[in-house]
């Protein structure tokens, strides 16, 4: 019975104030994408960052105030790398324990640019599965658990 009278009372407020309700009474997070981008010979591409720990990872960032996902994702590797990108499917959505974050991991291939180090990244790499750098624990997990995935998208082309 109560949440009836309470859905009556807000719906009674003009939906801009029920956004503001509801912003104000949720726990506000970042919301990132990356990506697992393979080639054809089936290599992934990753990136030795200047910000942050030392181990090779996925390149992303994060999104933008009305930015759809895969544009973030687009936009970030442009800005990254000089890359132009076609994302793929969503492999996996992964959620921070150490802040407050989602990220959204897609699959990708390289559709153009010209590849270039920039103020974020300082190197760039194509690796076999089997000859892999220094990874990060939890993305090599996500190559574990998805490279198959990835190859057979971006074979499909």
């Amino acid at each position: 019975m109560l949440m009836r009278v309470l859905a009556l009372v807000f719906n009674a407020f003009p939906v801009r104030w029920q956004r503001r309700f509801m912003t104000a009474a949720h726990e506000r997070f970042l919301v990132g994408v990356t990506g697992l981008g393979v080639d054809s010979r089936g290599y992934v591409l990753l990136a030795r960052h200047r910000f942050g720990a030392p181990q090779w990872r996925f390149l992303g960032g994060f999104l933008h105030r009305k930015e759809r996902v895969e544009d973030a994702l687009a936009r970030e590797m442009r800005e990254e790398t000089g890359l132009v990108i076609e994302v793929g499917p969503v492999l996996e959505i992964v959620t921070g324990y150490r802040w407050a974050r989602v990220e959204l991991v897609f699959a990708f291939r390289v559709v153009g640019g010209t590849e270039a180090l920039t103020a974020e990244v300082a190197e760039l790499g194509w690796f076999p599965p089997d000859g892999l750098p220094d990874v990060r624990a939890d993305q090599r997990g996500l190559i574990e658990r998805h490279l198959a995935r990835a190859r057979a998208w971006a074979g499909g082309a």
